[in-house]
């Protein structure tokens, strides 16, 4: 009973992963439910018909009430599977960016440059990441093209900085004229406690795209 639960349970969370990689991630608790609820359903089910039919059972069987049954599949399955189920979520968070974290932006900032307008939208201090989501939109009248690389940075007045990860991020790679695009990027870890300003730099060089004064709360 508890081997077939815990395989539906297995292949759930599997099936959890992969939805987490080709969406934006763990950010729904209902799907992460889905794994362990099927799993104890079906054990609690198998559990009661086991209990129902005494003439199935093999001789010196210990004989179990329902509520008994029911009372270890939802110890060791359910008590078991949200475990599972949680650090499955932990995993998938840090390994795509997306873990849950607290919105530190003040107010949201703006910039035009390059034929761009920038909006900074939120700044989200996770377990291990600064998470800045940007509204961009391409004002001029052809597709443009604006590369993120490790060399974006998220600065802080007295100098400290973090870089892009540009493989946990959510950056398109070209920009279509007239277009309206909601991107992520991700930097590894954070800047000092305390802070109440930061400079979000994303194009290093001779022809930097900044945007300073994004205000921060503590």
């Amino acid at each position: 009973m508890l081997a077939v639960a815990g395989a539906l349970l297995l292949l759930g969370l599997v099936v959890n992963l992969i939805v987490t990689f080709a969406t934006d991630g763990p950010n729904s608790l209902l799907r992460w439910l889905v794994a362990p609820t099927i799993a104890l359903i079906t054990a609690m089910v198998v559990a009661l018909l086991d209990a129902l039919n005494p003439a199935d059972r093999e001789p010196g069987r210990l004989d179990v009430s329902v509520v008994v049954a029911i009372a270890v599949v939802l110890l060791g399955v359910g008590v078991g599977g949200f475990a599972l189920t949680a650090g499955a979520e932990y995993t998938a968070g840090y390994l795509s960016g997306n873990e849950s974290g607290e919105d530190r932006l003040v107010k949201p900032v703006g910039k035009t440059a390059a034929g761009f307008t920038f909006t900074v939208s939120n700044v989200t201090y996770t377990s291990h990441f600064t998470r800045v989501e940007l509204v961009i939109v391409n004002k001029g009248n052809d597709t443009a093209q604006l590369p993120l690389d490790a060399d974006a940075t998220f600065t802080s007045a007295d100098g400290n900085t973090v870089r892009a990860d540009p493989g946990r991020s959510n950056w398109p790679g070209d920009f279509p004229p007239g277009s309206t695009q909601e991107t992520t990027i991700v930097f590894k870890g954070h800047l000092p406690k305390g802070l109440k300003t930061a400079t979000l730099t994303l194009r290093p060089g001779e022809a930097p795209i900044t945007l300073g004064g994004i205000a921060l709360s503590n």
